[in-house]
């Protein structure tokens, strides 16, 4: 179990970033929020999605799942991305 407040903040290390030597992500025990951490140790042709949905019942779509993240609480805490608008694009730059 890990426990997050920003949804942005990565919870687990890729194995890149392992190759890479990146420090791991910190985690913090008072956040806001819990996340539930699984390693599978899968054979051939097996996949982590359908593991997934054997265990919780649960849709696995991109499309639900997308959605899932959209309605959930910590989205709150995302902090605001910039967006480019029209007049920020130099027509001339090529």
């Amino acid at each position: 179990m890990l426990r997050y407040t920003d949804p942005d903040v990565p919870l687990a290390q890729a194995d890149e970033d392992k190759l890479l030597g990146f420090d791991p992500p910190v985690v913090v025990e008072d956040e806001k929020f819990v996340a539930l951490q699984i390693n599978l140790s899968l054979g051939t042709a097996a996949y982590a999605t359908m593991a997934l949905r054997e265990v919780t019942k649960a849709e696995t779509s991109s499309h639900y799942q997308s959605a899932l993240t959209q309605t959930s609480e910590d989205q709150k805490f995302k902090k605001p991305t910039e967006s480019i608008t029209p007049m920020d694009v130099d027509p001339s730059a090529g």
